[in-house]
């Protein structure tokens, strides 16, 4: 029997100092990062991830338990803003994520568990564009005291919070790029006016290339020093019943004395307006006129006037997913 007290003894005492000793070897914050490459420009899809409503539709910590009772409080993309929920504590259990504090590209939060056990951590999320794309990073940080820390050296946290993290951003990849409203970065800015030389015709969307192709290669000749910027398209009217439009295809110009012709000038008067830089075919942007059209609606204002302006068109890039076109909304 003394034998096997003075066995349990050492034993006891050998795994102790063995975890002392990994203690001391194993780091004491544990970090996990994932990321996620997403078709969306950033300014909007860094809205979709502070503002904590929106996690809804990608986190996987909330879709676990549809039981789950889920609460904000807080002026919601702003520091202390805050998600609460409680659910099975066999699922998800109960806890808070609180906004830490938003820079330009960053969100910092904590996240602490309250049931079915007692715990702390927090992290980062953040947006930085890689181009046409825009680039997610989540980073969850978790401080272990000493000897506590000794429990890294059977528990994976890598695995444990990395895979429910690359299946949020799945999620959230998947609801940007697939969802029924395009991610849309509308900004107001004052249009600026001006004069502008062309010609005014009403047709079918199925001529509307032809016109503009035609009226554009009027200009081919025209004194370079009178033209003051890229050609743009007027849309007065646009009639979903019967496919027809009165548009305006034009270029802004400094006076009347341009020797074209067939041309009339129309003096466009500076308005606020919002603005969305679009990239892409040019039958894919309707999406965008109504995400215009519902964004100018939430704010009680009336459009007035449609104008695309052409940066990257048919006449200078031949693949149409380069085209860059800024399309205003001018309201009043």
């Amino acid at each position: 029997m003394n034998k096997f007290i003075r066995f349990s003894f050492w034993l006891i005492f050998i795994i102790s100092a063995l975890i002392l000793a990994l203690a001391f070897i194993e780091p004491k914050d544990a970090y996990v990062t994932r990321t996620v490459v997403i078709n969306a420009p950033k300014r909007p899809l860094f809205e979709q991830l502070v503002q904590f409503p929106n996690w809804n539709n990608w986190s996987t910590l909330l879709s676990v338990d549809s039981s789950a009772s889920i609460t904000y409080t807080g002026a919601q993309g702003q520091p202390g803003s805050t998600l609460d929920w409680k659910g099975d504590d066999g699922k998800i259990g109960s806890g808070t994520i609180r906004n830490e504090g938003v820079d330009s590209t960053t969100l910092h939060y904590s996240f602490t568990v309250t049931k079915p056990a007692s715990w702390e951590a927090d992290g980062t999320i953040s947006v930085t564009d890689t181009g046409d794309y825009a680039k997610v990073t989540w980073t969850f940080h978790k401080h272990f005291p000493f000897l506590a820390n000794a429990i890294l050296i059977v528990f994976d946290l890598e695995k444990y919070m990395g895979t429910d993290m690359e299946r949020s951003l799945s999620k959230l990849k998947q609801y940007i790029e697939t969802g029924t409203e395009p991610l849309v970065d509308i900004r107001e800015v004052q249009y600026p006016g001006g004069l502008v030389a062309g010609i005014r015709d009403t047709m079918q969307w199925s001529e509307m290339q032809t016109f503009f192709g035609d009226t554009y290669s009027l200009f081919s000749n025209a004194p370079a020093d009178k033209m003051t910027g890229p050609p743009i398209g007027i849309f007065y009217d646009w009639d979903t019943v019967n496919h027809k439009a009165d548009i305006f295809a034009g270029i802004p110009v400094s006076g009347t004395d341009i020797p074209v012709n067939g041309i009339t000038f129309s003096e466009i008067q500076a308005s606020k307006a919002f603005k969305v830089t679009y990239k892409g075919s040019y039958e894919n942007s309707e999406a965008i006129h109504k995400a215009l059209d519902k964004h100018i609606a939430s704010k009680g204002l009336t459009k007035w006037l449609t104008i695309e302006e052409y940066i990257m068109y048919p006449a200078n890039e031949k693949d149409s997913r380069k085209f860059v076109t800024n399309i205003y909304a001018l309201v009043q």
